[in-house]
């Protein structure tokens, strides 16, 4: 088992990288890395957030994370944190949480924060849907990210259901790669393959999605210049649930399994 904490430093006027900074030339980065335990201590700066910096913080286990934060370093870092006066956001990891988790965990948040998905996760979730099973491996899936202001302003023109996402995922389909026979073609189910991996994805790194299919479809195509045989099949919100969000109460709704399956 390993332990993976997301730490968001926020600041002002560039502080929260002022202090990625000195953390790197004081010698304490290298210090915490050289730890008992320690797999991973790396800063990023994500693009589309100037005031944030994200630690991706990795331990084998509890007891080293544990003597970690016993450390004498502990001390100088939250000094330093002081001295850029930061607001700290923690998300924690459990490496070892498995597919069963996962499956009852995602669902589906309609109500977000502005906090951007930083890109290294976000890469990540796009490496799932990339991942992906499609019909004879052809891999007709197209994704689009639409993170700047002026693509979110089109998905809301073509689309009510944004819910304030800060990013969405535009999991479409090329109809002239995806497998066919006669009058039927994968292209929608290799694409709805795509999406699940990702949402699934996204859930397991502690970033809330939904599933979205009420958008105007051709006028999504316009707005985003889309080739023919290129068709959206879905729209997916990724971000942070907002602080009030009060969940989806249909989550744990779900029939028996005596009632959907069959053994024949």
């Amino acid at each position: 088992m390993s332990l993976t904490i997301n730490i968001y430093y926020t600041g002002k006027n560039g502080s929260a990288r002022k202090f990625a900074r000195e953390m790197v030339d004081s010698g304490l980065v290298e210090q915490v890395r050289s730890e008992a335990g320690n797999k991973r201590y790396d800063y990023f700066f994500p693009m589309e957030d100037e005031e944030t910096v994200l630690l991706i913080d990795c331990w084998e286990n509890k007891e080293a994370l544990d003597l970690h934060h016993k450390s004498p370093m502990m001390e100088k870092i939250a000094e330093l944190r002081s001295k850029y006066q930061l607001h700290m956001r923690v998300d924690q990891f459990d490496d070892s949480k498995n597919f069963d988790e996962v499956i009852r965990k995602r669902t589906a948040t309609r109500k977000f924060k502005e906090d951007k998905v930083p890109r290294e996760l976000m890469d990540k979730i796009l490496e799932a849907g990339r991942l992906a099973p499609t019909a004879k491996n052809l891999q007709p899936q197209k994704i689009y990210v639409a993170s700047t202001d002026e693509a979110l302003e089109k998905i809301d023109r073509v689309s009510p259901c944004r819910y304030g996402a800060p990013s969405v995922l535009i999991v479409c389909s090329d109809k002239g790669i995806a497998w066919r026979k006669e009058d039927y073609s994968t292209y929608e189910m290799d694409a709805c393959i795509v999406a699940t991996h990702m949402m699934l994805e996204a859930t397991s790194l502690g970033v809330d999605n939904i599933w979205i299919e009420m958008f105007d479809k051709e006028a999504l195509k316009k707005e985003f210049q889309l080739d023919d045989q290129v068709e959206p099949i879905c729209l997916i919100p990724t971000g942070y649930k907002a602080d009030d969000y009060a969940g989806n109460p249909l989550h744990t709704k779900r029939k028996d399994l005596v009632e959907m399956v069959s053994f024949v």
